[in-house]
This record gives C-alpha cells, sequence and structure tokens, in this order.
C-alpha cells in the first residue's frame, strides 16, 4: 500500500476511498489489487455491477416463489381468514421443536414478527396481497426448513413443485439464494466465495432452472432460449479487472 500512496494523488484518492467504502472494505479490494487503488475502486464497481447483474435474477425469482407458495396455501388452507392472518394457520401457529440445545422453541415466531412488521409497513394491513408484498425472501425460503416439513411442506408446500421434489435439496438452494440476495443488497463482495455455498455462478443457474420450474412461460418470456446464465454473460460483457473465482 505504501507505494500506492508515494504521489499525492493517489494519497488523495486512498483518502476519499476510505471515506467513502471505510477503511475496512476497501482494504479487502487493496489486498486483492496489490495495494493500487485505482484497480481496487474498478474491482469494486465491477463487483457492484455484478450484484446489480444478479438481482434482476432475484428479483425475477422471488415474484414467482412467494406467488407459488401463496396459491399453494390458499387452494389448500381450510381456515376462517387468510392463511397470513388466521391463528391455526401452519405459518402461524405456535409449531413447537427442540432446538440444537434442546429447548423448546417455537418456529413460527419469527414468521408472526415479520408478518406483523409487513402488515406494520402496509397501506392497507388487512389487505393480504400488500402484506405479502412486504415479506422479504428470507421469509419464504425458511418455509422449506426441516422444521416445518410435516406441518407446512407435507400438506402445502410441495404442490408448488413437480412431484418427488427432494426438501432439504431445495430448502439448501433457496438458503443459498437468500444469502446472496442478501450479500448483494448490503454491497459485500460477490467473488472468491468461501465455504458457505454463496458462488454466484452457482446459484444464479441454481436459481434460474428452480424459476423455470415455478413459471415456465415467465422464462421463456424473459430469457428465451439463452444458451448461458446471467454471470456467464455478464463475465462475458464485462471481465472481472483481476482473476477472481465465481
Amino acid at each position: 500500500m505504501a507505494d500506492a500512496c508515494e504521489h499525492p494523488e493517489s494519497k488523495a484518492r486512498l483518502e476519499w476511498a476510505e471515506r467513502w467504502l471505510s477503511p475496512s472494505r476497501l482494504s479487502s479490494y487493496l489486498d486483492l489489487c496489490g495495494g493500487n487503488v485505482d484497480r481496487a475502486l474498478e474491482l469494486h464497481e465491477w463487483n457492484l455491477m455484478l450484484g446489480r447483474a444478479l438481482m434482476g435474477d432475484i428479483a425475477h425469482f422471488e415474484l414467482a416463489l412467494r406467488n407459488a407458495y401463496d396459491r399453494a396455501l390458499t387452494e389448500r388452507f381450510e381456515g376462517n381468514k387468510h392463511w397470513l392472518f388466521d391463528a391455526s394457520s401452519p405459518v402461524t401457529r405456535p409449531i413447537m421443536r427442540k432446538s440444537k440445545a434442546k429447548k423448546l422453541r417455537d418456529v413460527n415466531m419469527v414468521n408472526r414478527r415479520a408478518i406483523d412488521d409487513a402488515r406494520g409497513r402496509a397501506h392497507d394491513p388487512a389487505n393480504p396481497n400488500q402484506v405479502i408484498a412486504g415479506l422479504m425472501l428470507g421469509f419464504w425460503a425458511h418455509m422449506t426448513d426441516r422444521s416445518r416439513e410435516r406441518d407446512l411442506w407435507i400438506p402445502y408446500l410441495h404442490a408448488a413443485w413437480p412431484a418427488g421434489t427432494d426438501r432439504a435439496k431445495l430448502n439448501l438452494q433457496l438458503d443459498a439464494i437468500n444469502k446472496l440476495r442478501n450479500r448483494v443488497a448490503h454491497s459485500e463482495r460477490l467473488f472468491n466465495p468461501g465455504s458457505d455455498g454463496c458462488s454466484p455462478a452457482r446459484v444464479d443457474a441454481e436459481m434460474l432452472a428452480l424459476f423455470r420450474t415455478l413459471s415456465p412461460q415467465a422464462y421463456e418470456c424473459l430469457y428465451g432460449n439463452k444458451s448461458k446464465t446471467t454471470v456467464e454473460r455478464f463475465l462475458d460483457d464485462r471481465p472481472s479487472p483481476i482473476d477472481v473465482k465465481l
């Protein structure tokens, strides 16, 4: 980093870049770019552009997922109110499971809080469509957790997917999509993924395949017969300024 600071212009650029991104965030890019501020900023911008490309796919998929789950629940739940608001709904009623520490916990408590928050933000909190639109991707992704298999997956959500869909495998894929979405939303580094399963190239390919399963007509309308994923096309159009893994 000392070489990058020898010239006054480089030193000034480093100072405003640290104020903008924070020293800790910028340092992770500087380390990969040999202390070169210009290359570090170029890599940071490239990472943001990759995130923007991914957010399009994530938005398409999230819409398909939440509407498929809403249909599956609406068509099968026999409560007196909409499944979001009925106390007997498998999404809101207490479901007690043992934690890793062998303590009982209500796995639906987080759902009730998410629904309450979404209702608080909605213009009409009694309108399920408005509440559904305000629920985050994580709300839908966690519906396939093992703790909800008996109460939610088997009676309801399996119907949104082809017969024989492996819930556990699907849950891992949805969890990875949600993690990637959160990394993009918080402008975190997307390349050189660690062991958390957030490889953007792999997750994007799996996400597009799931989107095609949920909504084949929408997939064909948006992606047609493209042979490459969004990440692959992004790399063709805008190669990384340094050698990174996706």
